[in-house]
């Protein structure tokens, strides 16, 4: 009686502790991570493609509910020709191009105002990440005040995740 106590024990040990870390390992694959390998949101959710279980990483490790029906007020397109217009009419335009596809995470709180703007896709030419990065977040900052919800009853943060391609 005593082995099969044992063995019970080790059994039930066995599957607690296998199901604790399958639980913490499915977590980090669903972390958003930015350029510097900094965590940006997480989604909780056993579908990867649902945004409804979306949480934003602050600083201090506090999350926040994040909501998807935010977007730009004249659409994905006329924000796409906005930052065109002004990649290429900034002063130290010199010609040369990125030639990169750039993703990134702009963070709303529940007024509109943007909180926090991440770079999740790395640019090709790390040498210039920095300079590129700061020119992003400085054209993405310019969006400010451009943006409406669908739900506009709905006080609470919201995520826009968008893709820009510099040609």
């Amino acid at each position: 009686m005593t082995m099969l106590r044992k063995i019970l024990t080790i059994t039930l040990f066995l599957f607690f502790f296998n199901s604790t870390f399958s639980q913490i390992s499915y977590k980090k694959e669903n972390i958003a991570y930015d350029i510097d390998d900094i965590p940006v949101y997480v989604n909780f959710s056993t579908n990867k493609s649902s945004t409804d279980s979306l949480y934003y990483i602050k600083v201090n490790g506090e999350l926040v509910k994040l909501r998807c029906d935010i977007h730009y007020w004249d659409g994905e397109e006329q924000l796409n020709s906005f930052c065109d217009r002004i990649y290429y009419n900034r002063n130290n335009y010199n010609n040369q191009e990125m030639n990169d596809l750039v993703g990134y995470c702009i963070v709303f709180d529940e007024y509109l105002h943007i909180q926090d703007i991440r770079i999740i896709k790395r640019f090709h030419d790390l040498n210039d990440k920095i300079r590129n990065y700061i020119m992003v977040h400085n054209m993405l900052m310019k969006t400010e005040g451009h943006w409406t919800l669908q739900d506009k009853s709905m006080r609470s943060w919201h995520i826009y995740i968008g893709y820009h391609k510099f040609y």
